[in-house]
């Protein structure tokens, strides 16, 4: 078929009668060894273009996780004029830390690389409480979430627990779950600020992060998913997540070798625009009333006013509740008071993680947590970019709510570190170039998300 003779071709066409092949040109002999036949590439396309692919059997840990987070958003979906018939949030927390538990049997050495310091960090912490501090447990686990989190997350490091194209898939029925619950609350009136789950402060960086991690793998259906992921941001109100928005759209399309980066340059400035749109709705609703962000800024610069700088650094002893006044202050949110002690607060109450990480980890505490979650990140064969915008996405959570106090914020660095890279993006190359005439021919991966094309050229 290509003329290219083999050694069993010469010795057995003379047997027969034969003419032998004439001799083939080197290019013509290249091309065969490089190009595969016609119905060979048309093959490949077709299985390596289906909208979500197909993997293997899932990880316990894996169904764990999907399950209980689909379940629970049909039950959210059924539940107007309410966040969710169910106890959500703790079913939530259940689900990831029987998730982290199952992902433990692969622990290995990159799981204690972060599990030592971090649980070296709470045990010390811990052992300050009992022998000199007077907070009760539970006040504590609240304070030091993030870094029970961290601990945990530590066993999902490189373990390829999550299959892409299943994220892929349950990341496109949550995003359209979340938008018939948004819009129908918001069209109907049932609620200003809907959500799924819970608060949607908290849910919607969940959501922003997993269509981050699964945008490669959604095939066809990628721009679709992150149009439906936007007007569910905007319907929503929530700032911290508008803000997301335009982290995720910027690390996700624009890209200055990609030839259409005018016109994704010319989206940020659209969905900056519709971002603006939503602060500005809310200002006009909380007109005449002093943000409660701000309070909570001027509670934690009153609180530090007389921190001397090393207390900056090393953040205050564990477990320090806020002044009476300043609780006082904060009394309409006294849910989140103490759970054991009537009248106290703790840092929790300010909201922000920034401002309570500053007050109850210091600098240290902060530089030890980003740390550690970058080298989880990157140990796990998160490039470089992809790190920092989950990083940063949920740092700008960070100014307003719990952020990397939230299991919501966990689920999407847990699945960054567990996600299956082995396996590339569907992704459909098109037909393979044919070498210029004079050029020599040599087979080439581009790219390192599993790209192939079937010929480079060199001069």
């Amino acid at each position: 078929m290509t003329g290219v003779r083999t050694e069993g071709e010469e010795a057995v066409r003379p047997t027969l009668g034969l003419p032998p092949v004439p001799p083939a040109d080197p290019l013509t002999a290249a091309r065969a060894r490089v190009d595969p036949p016609a119905r060979q590439l048309r093959g490949r396309a077709r299985r390596r273009v289906p909208l979500f692919g197909r993997g293997g059997s899932a990880d316990a840990g894996e169904r764990v996780l999907y399950g209980v987070l689909g379940v629970l958003a049909v039950l959210g979906l059924v539940s107007p004029g309410q966040f969710n018939v169910a106890p959500a949030d703790s079913l939530v927390e259940v689900a990831f830390l029987a998730t982290a538990g199952l992902a433990a049997r692969r622990r290995g050495a990159p799981a204690w690389t972060i599990a030592v310091p971090a649980g070296g960090y709470l045990f010390l912490k811990t052992l300050l409480l009992l022998l000199y501090g007077s907070a009760s447990l539970p006040d504590f686990l609240l304070a030091y979430k993030s870094f029970v989190y961290l601990l945990l997350m530590a066993f999902f490091v490189g373990t390829a627990l999550f299959d892409g194209h299943r994220l892929a898939r349950v990341t496109t029925f949550l995003v359209a779950v979340f938008l018939a619950k948004y819009g129908y609350s918001v069209a109907l009136g049932l609620a200003d600020r809907p959500g799924v789950y819970m608060e949607n402060n908290f849910e919607l960086i969940m959501l922003l992060g997993l269509v981050y991690l699964a945008h490669p793998y959604l095939g066809a259906l990628r721009h679709w998913v992150f149009a439906g992921l936007v007007v569910t941001v905007l319907l929503s109100g929530s700032r911290s997540a508008a803000l997301g928005l335009v982290c995720v759209y910027v690390f996700l399309y624009v890209r200055a070798r990609s030839r259409t980066w005018p016109f994704h340059v010319a989206g940020v400035a659209l969905v900056g625009w519709a971002v603006l749109s939503l602060f500005s709705a809310r200002a006009a609703q909380d007109s005449g009333v002093q943000l409660d962000r701000l309070v909570f800024f001027q509670t934690f610069q009153y609180e530090v006013r007389t921190w001397p700088l090393w207390e900056f650094v090393t953040g205050s002893f564990p477990l320090t509740p806020l002044s009476p006044g300043s609780c006082g202050s904060l009394s309409f949110y006294s849910v989140l008071f103490s759970k054991t002690e009537s009248g106290v607060c703790y840092s929790v109450i300010l909201h922000s993680f920034l401002m309570r990480a500053v007050f109850d980890h210091g600098l240290i505490g902060l530089v030890l947590l980003y740390g550690l979650l970058w080298w989880g990140l990157r140990r796990s064969g998160v490039v470089v970019r992809d790190a920092l915008a989950l990083l940063l996405l949920i740092t700008l959570s960070a100014l307003s709510v719990s952020a990397f106090n939230s299991v919501f914020a966990a689920i999407v660095l847990a699945v960054a570190m567990g996600l299956d890279r082995t396996r590339p993006p569907p992704d459909d190359p098109g037909p393979p170039a044919a070498p210029r005439r004079g050029r020599r021919a040599s087979v080439g991966v581009v790219g390192g998300g599993g790209r192939e094309r079937g010929l480079t050229e060199h001069d």
